[in-house]
């Protein structure tokens, strides 16, 4: 996913890229992990130095209704974490570090369609998070979750 490619969907959304905006896609673009509400408050304020972390935030929260930008829920004290959507995409994620692992197939893909022919109720979006520990906090178990992310 580009600039372009989001400039288009903001388009179909009647929303147009603002030089706000610009810069937050710009800076999850830049990093290679989903990063917190915070760290793109950071990056964007170098160039904005006047924008307010809510002005960030509101449109984080736009671009992820929009389904441009993956919300990541958190359970631990980095609330969540935001990457660009470029693919459907879960997480393991570590409750003693915050790191996130993301998971490379939908296990709620087969049960979607299952609800619908079962109860009639049609599914428009999931989120699926699966929290515990990764192998640098797990001490004493030897379950390494990143290996269960590519199975």
């Amino acid at each position: 996913m580009d600039v372009e490619e989001i400039t288009q969907q903001l388009k179909e959304h009647a929303c147009r890229l603002t030089p706000q905006r610009r810069m937050i896609v710009q800076a999850l673009l830049a990093s290679s992990e989903p990063l917190t509400a915070q760290q793109v408050h950071s990056s964007v304020s170098r160039t904005f130095p006047n924008i307010s972390f809510d002005t960030v935030y509101r449109n984080l929260g736009l671009l992820s209704r929009l389904g441009i930008v993956n919300r990541i829920n958190l359970k631990v004290k980095f609330n969540c974490r935001f990457e660009l959507a470029q693919e459907h995409r879960h997480h393991f994620i570590c409750l003693s570090c915050g790191s996130s692992f993301p998971v490379s197939y939908c296990p709620f893909e087969h049960y979607s369609s299952k609800a619908q022919t079962d109860t009639g109720f049609r599914v428009v979006d999931h989120a699926f998070e699966v929290y515990g520990y990764c192998a640098g906090c797990n001490v004493g178990n030897h379950v390494d979750l990143a290996s269960a992310v590519n199975p």
